[in-house]
């Protein structure tokens, strides 16, 4: 089984990578992932989870495995067991792959919004470093909002046609 779907070759949409370790390391996105879960209202995720399931958890699993390039529900429910950053986040608490469908349905807009917080700061990170100064550019913020918008729905249906291909196949 593939458990993570890196795209090396390919950087995405235009200028943002598929796999957003291009830009920043693991423990660098894990932080960043953290800190866009903590910008979702925490009731906007608790309602109608399953026993047994932390929602906040939830998010910040989906989140991270969709920056980094694990995208179908099988690979991200093995990456849980196999990969260490992805393991760290689950906390001993492994959700089986109809769990994490599941929650990626539920929860769409709120794994969106969590999404492109964190590419927006992988974003800043990267060019912040490299100095570049792009700040008062009205045109490319639109442009960079576009971008991401557009990076962030290719991710979920690429979630949503591994998952299709998975119970279909």
């Amino acid at each position: 089984m593939m458990a993570e779907n890196e795209h090396k070759e390919d950087s995405g949409t235009g200028v943002i990578p598929w796999n957003l370790t291009r830009w920043a390391s693991d423990r660098v996105l894990v932080r960043l992932v953290l800190d866009s879960v903590q910008t979702i209202r925490p009731t906007a995720v608790r309602s109608f989870a399953p026993a047994g399931t932390n929602p906040q958890m939830m998010l910040t699993l989906l989140s991270y495995c969709y920056a980094v390039g694990i995208y179908g529900s099988q690979d991200i429910a093995w990456a849980a067991r196999h990969n260490p950053t992805v393991r760290y986040i689950c906390a001993h608490n492994y959700p089986d792959w109809q769990i994490i469908r599941w929650f990626r349905r539920r929860y769409r807009q709120q794994i969106k919004d969590c999404l492109a917080s964190v590419i927006k700061q992988a974003w800043a990170l990267k060019f912040d470093e490299a100095e570049t100064d792009y700040g008062g550019y009205g045109w490319f913020e639109a442009d960079l909002s576009e971008e991401i918008r557009t990076m962030v729905e290719a991710k979920l249906e690429v979630a949503v046609m591994m998952d299709r291909v998975a119970v279909e196949g």
